[in-house]
């Protein structure tokens, strides 16, 4: 039995309605978050292809940098950029939609940031160890190490989630145009981000420290290093906050462009779609034939 101050009840008519609202409009903003997703993925691939095994090696083995940088090379780079955008295209889009979709019902941003976290790392979990496996150049054992880390993943990703909507309430009334202009929808997404970042950074070094190779696993008080948690959370944020900030910067023309096709789906949604997959065809054998 549940009252009527338990939050699922007060959240699941919030949401019902926030989706039912305005479905044009509902669906606009879908594909804007995630086309910011998608910009942002490419733009964070290519970033981690070349920094993230270094990060991971500081984060998880506690290499320094100069060390980690001296195993990595250009061919490693290639590599580690087919994982990482192929991954990207799923986890930021999708990241982008949900937490679009709960800034549309209207509770504490700490129970969306909460609902985000749960919802993208349950979902999301496997593409990131998988990932962090690849960067590390560690072999995929089974559901096990896929779901390796869920606990401090999840509690990092509540934190981020919590974070980045408190931030963007604060920095949205203090200017509510900061999302209008170009430069200004930039440098608000990358304060708002890296904020996000820096606040769950204690949750991504705890996951670090369990995702340590068993052989190799240090001690809880020599692993934690202020300096090296410091470089990890630098990178880490720069790179994930310059690739969503360049994200918002497109998302208004992706928008635009959404618009203009939008009667096409409305006319003839299987024309539409088979055009969309012929493309996606073409580009993909553009791309095996490169």
């Amino acid at each position: 039995h549940f009252g009527s101050s338990c939050q699922p009840c007060k959240l699941l008519p919030a949401f019902a309605a926030a989706m039912t609202a305005s479905s044009d409009n509902f669906l606009t903003k879908v594909v804007g978050a995630a086309s910011q997703g998608a910009v942002g993925a490419v733009v964070g691939a290519a970033l981690s292809s070349v920094t993230e095994p270094v990060v991971n090696k500081v984060l998880v083995e506690r290499k320094s940098v100069a060390s980690a940088m001296q195993e990595h090379d250009l061919e490693k780079i290639k590599q580690f950029f087919q994982t990482a955008v192929s991954t990207n295209f799923i986890k930021f889009p999708f990241f982008e939609v949900v937490n679009m979709i709960m800034a549309n019902v209207k509770v504490a941003p700490e129970i969306r940031g909460t609902v985000t976290g749960i919802v993208f790392t349950t979902a999301t979990l496997p593409l990131t160890n998988y990932r962090f496996r690849k960067s590390m150049n560690l072999p995929v054992e089974g559901l096990s190490t896929l779901y390796q880390a869920y606990l401090p993943t999840v509690l990092r990703d509540i934190i981020y989630g919590i974070a980045r909507n408190r931030a963007t309430t604060i920095m949205l009334s203090r200017d509510r145009d900061a999302f209008k202009k170009p430069l200004s929808r930039f440098l608000t997404m990358f304060a708002i981000v890296m904020v996000a970042c820096v606040t769950s950074a204690p949750g991504n070094e705890l996951r670090g420290y369990v995702l340590q190779p068993p052989a190799k696993k240090k001690p809880f008080s020599e692993f934690f290093d202020p300096a090296k948690t410091a470089r990890s959370t630098t990178i880490g944020g720069i790179i994930m906050s310059s690739s969503l900030a360049t994200g918002a910067l497109c998302t208004p023309y992706v928008e635009m462009l959404w618009g203009a096709v939008k009667p096409l789906f409305a006319k003839d949604p299987i024309g539409a779609v088979t055009l969309m997959l012929v493309v996606m065809d073409r580009w993909q054998r553009r791309k095996l034939s490169s």
